[in-house]
């Protein structure tokens, strides 16, 4: 091992890493970019895992004893696309819980946690606007935990029994498409999801940028401000399913073309469904 950079530490919220990393240049200097579950982005010079962005080791709650968590935690200086905490006012019965606060005996509302901000659809970075391109996810769970030497095998801590309920009445999950401008940390722009999870992989090529929904909706966004030019509805093809692929971008004999495929998330999209479908612009020659 040449380096390691941990975005978290001793994770008990399941904080992973599912999105793929990014690389691209930044200013000369060959850079990897990652957004784990937590929402936090860390810029790293790949070759020596040195951070390009400025980030603190924040002091954070370290109460109940048994989960032995860890008294600080990284936070990265560039702006997040996730919304670090849950919406209030909550029901009745319902505390939010500050980022970095372990699961314990009283329920608590999380967000992110363990569905999101970044789950494994992978982003994109752009050279021609060193914008890199992600989702971001609103998925909240009030959760409990107990120090319970019956240990349930599926629990994160060695001895543990879950308690709290997942969903939380009248909270509408929803979450953002973004980009955030390597150039200066800060979001460049962000498109509100809220008719369903965001749940695609992200793709550029030229100054467009293309993601879609669960329901079956693909788009295509100028890159540089997120307006978005374009939408096909993949209802209108048979045994087509959500837009819960990544779109893939090729050139043939000189005419380009996006592929994406729509086949659904079991849990996520109301439409499953098996279809690959390729768009390219009309031919220049007709």
């Amino acid at each position: 091992m040449s380096w390691y950079f941990q975005d978290t530490h001793h994770d008990v919220w399941d904080y992973d890493g599912p999105q793929p990393t990014v690389l691209f240049d930044f200013h000369g200097t060959p850079a990897l970019s990652h957004t784990s579950k937590t929402g936090y982005m860390f810029i790293v010079d790949r070759r020596t895992g040195q951070t390009l962005y400025p980030y603190k080791e924040v002091p954070v709650p370290t109460t109940p004893a048994f989960q032995h968590p860890w008294p600080t935690q990284p936070e990265s200086s560039i702006e997040s696309l996730t919304e670090h905490g849950a919406e209030l006012p909550l029901p009745a019965g319902y505390t939010a819980a500050p980022m970095w606060t372990p699961v314990q005996p009283t329920p608590l509302v999380f967000q992110p946690i363990f569905d999101g901000g970044m789950e494994w659809p992978p982003a994109a970075y752009s050279p021609r606007t060193h914008f890199v391109y992600s989702h971001s996810r609103y998925v909240p769970f009030s959760l409990g935990i107990t120090d319970n030497p019956a240990a349930d095998a599926n629990c994160p801590s060695p001895t543990c029994t879950f308690t709290g309920t997942f969903f939380i009445p009248g909270v509408v999950n929803h979450g953002v498409y973004g980009a955030v401008d390597t150039r200066t940390g800060k979001v460049a722009w962000r498109i509100p999801v809220t008719t369903s999870i965001p749940n695609s992989g992200v793709g550029v090529a030229g100054d467009l940028v293309f993601f879609g929904d669960s329901t079956g909706l693909f788009h295509a966004a100028d890159a540089r401000t997120g307006e978005i030019l374009w939408t096909f509805d993949s209802s209108t093809v048979p045994n087509a399913g959500g837009a819960n692929g990544s779109p893939a971008i090729y050139v043939v004999d000189g005419r380009e073309y996006v592929v994406y495929g729509f086949g659904g998330n079991p849990g996520e999209s109301p439409i499953l469904g098996d279809a690959v479908i390729a768009f390219a612009l009309p031919d220049r020659d007709h």
